[in-house]
């Protein structure tokens, strides 16, 4: 299957945007909320499902549902790996500048844990408790998991009852269900966490992204039920976009307030945010893509292609440069913003640069090693 490099290069582009949006620098306050009322959190979860639907259900197809659960989970115990680490630098070397070094930035991230050690350390393994910056991987290691289960349901039964599914555990989460669950864990487990503490991310909501990317994505893969978007709704779409922007930005003020409503809700994924981000992925792929296509970004592409690994990589950078903030809780000076921006941007890059080269040599030493391997297979004894 043919790689869509302007799918790597615009999961590149959510990557520098989301960065932008958590070092402390000015830059934040545009990067945030750049296209509407929309994060670029949304687009890089709902492009890497899709990938994720688009090539494992055909490999699902062609290999069978045990080689996909081998691969996905193997990339599940990956994150979490990774999540760990994060979780041991934050409680570590991050707490330690928080309380000696007077550092109110981590000390504000880490606030729960430095209340509650004995909940957060028990907390955070289970993946109950969340720090800010490090609440996006433990979602994405349960919705990898919990992926092969779904594209085997999906092959055998279809996917209306999925998406019928998913629809109703949505609706859960804008009554506060992920609040009902955890009063039952920390009756049962007695940790005690905080509402606070679980993260911006209610999966109970953002499940539906996942499984709605996991559904187009796998539509995609086939040839015989190619995903369509009927004119009327492409016009719509750039219509609803441009609608959205203005009224985010009170372009004429003349807008309701929209921002901080429950229907905007970041958490939830409020329902006009979820209309808002229907209509920017319809911009996205009738506009954007096609400009990302022709214009050929190598080094943005390289980005997205390493995606999970940069992001990773950018969320200990993002702890370094918090601990830049002193007691005096002053932002940084531009100089500072710049040498923050230039290192930060300049370790993702190594880190995508990389894992190019580890998986190019990969593939050479595969392609050195399949003679050799048909010769012992073909060869007969004398």
């Amino acid at each position: 299957m043919e790689r869509r490099t302007e799918l790597d290069t615009l999961r590149g582009l959510f990557l520098i945007v989301m960065t932008i949006t958590h070092l402390p620098t000015h830059f934040s306050q545009y990067s945030s909320h750049l296209f509407g009322f929309v994060s670029a959190a949304e687009g890089f979860v709902f492009l890497s499902a899709f990938l994720i639907g688009k090539i494992y259900m055909r490999k699902m197809n062609r290999s069978g549902v045990e080689s996909v659960r081998e691969s996905l989970m193997q990339r599940a115990r990956q994150l979490y790996s990774w999540h760990l680490g994060l979780i041991l630098f934050a409680f570590t070397i991050a707490t330690l500048l928080a309380l000696m070094g007077g550092r109110p930035a981590l000390h504000n991230m880490l606030e729960f844990y430095i209340q509650k050690p004995v909940s957060a350390l028990l907390g955070a393994p289970l993946l109950l408790y969340q720090p800010p910056l490090l609440d996006i991987l433990p979602m994405y290691v349960v919705f990898i998991a919990l992926t092969p289960g779904i594209l085997a349901f999906a092959l055998r039964r279809g996917w209306t009852q999925l998406l019928a599914l998913s629809a109703l555990l949505w609706l859960f989460a804008q009554f506060d269900g992920r609040l009902l669950m955890l009063q039952a864990v920390n009756w049962l487990t007695h940790l005690d966490i905080a509402p606070n503490a679980l993260g911006a991310f209610d999966w109970f909501a953002w499940q539906a992204l996942w499984i709605a990317a996991l559904w187009a994505g796998a539509r995609t893969s086939s040839e015989h039920q190619p995903l369509r978007v009927p004119r009327a709704a492409v016009i719509a779409g750039f219509i609803g976009a441009a609608g959205f922007l203005a009224w985010y930005h009170d372009l004429g003020g003349f807008w309701p307030k929209g921002e901080g409503t429950p229907l905007f809700d970041k958490t939830k994924l409020g329902a006009l945010r979820l209309a808002d981000f229907t209509t920017l992925a319809i911009v996205a792929t009738y506009a954007l893509l096609p400009f990302l296509r022709w214009l050929k970004p190598q080094a943005v592409t390289m980005l997205g292609q390493a995606s999970l690994h940069v992001f990773a990589a950018h969320l200990l950078l993002c702890m370094v440069a918090l601990a830049l903030i002193g007691r005096d809780q002053k932002p940084l000076n531009h100089w500072q913003e710049l040498l923050v921006l230039v290192v930060t941007f300049g370790a993702m890059f190594w880190v995508a640069w990389r894992q190019k080269q580890l998986k190019r040599r990969a593939r050479e030493q595969g392609q050195a090693a399949a003679p050799k391997l048909h010769i012992a297979v073909t060869e007969s004894p004398k």
